[in-house]
């Protein structure tokens, strides 16, 4: 009987260091894997945004942050312990390597800050030296017309060459802040 080659978890998925946490997975599951992913797509394109730009600091920020909030508008027990288990998770990273998605911790951070987020979430990002002051104002222009931001963030990653491209959900849920139709050329 021939066996089916394993996948070596230096290499497994994008070959970066991710967000990605299999436990959390396991424990989460397809809710917990949407947002991650799609965490770590918006961060994909970050990457590839020049300085001079005209994407405002913190825009990979918003974006994921309408998303979060979109997907669990009245957050459950179950989904605040998700969402503080996934900024537990960014935050034990060892700080060392870029870590793609790891936005999401500032979004839930921005959310909290907001007062759209229970404060139950606060003491996860007690163990930041100084908070990220300068984000959360930077996060208020795009939170003045948050529609028209998010289309605009969206449309900005749905043009993006990816390799590989942009994940199904992730794809799905840009051109429906984009206000595009399924599978309408971007």
């Amino acid at each position: 009987m021939k066996r089916l080659p394993l996948i070596d978890p230096g290499v497994e998925g994008l070959g970066r260091t991710t967000i990605m946490d299999r436990a959390l997975a396991q424990d989460h599951g397809v809710r917990y894997v949407h947002l991650a992913v799609f965490a770590i797509d918006v961060d994909r394109v970050a990457e590839l945004a020049p300085a001079e730009d005209s994407l405002p600091m913190g825009w990979e920020v918003f974006l994921t942050e309408h998303f979060l909030l979109a997907e669990f508008s009245e957050p459950s027990e179950t989904e605040l312990a998700l969402l503080e288990d996934v900024c537990a998770s960014v935050l034990d990273q060892d700080g060392q390597a870029r870590v793609l998605g790891s936005q999401l911790a500032f979004a839930v951070y921005d959310a909290v800050t907001r007062g759209v987020l229970p404060a139950s979430l606060g003491p996860a990002f007690k163990r930041w030296r100084s908070p990220p002051k300068q984000l959360v104002r930077e996060l208020a222009a795009p939170w003045q017309d948050p529609d028209a931001s998010a289309r605009r963030f969206a449309l900005h990653c749905l043009a993006q060459a990816l390799e590989p491209p942009l994940s199904p959900p992730t794809l799905e849920a840009l051109q429906e802040l984009a206000g595009l139709s399924l599978g309408e050329p971007t």
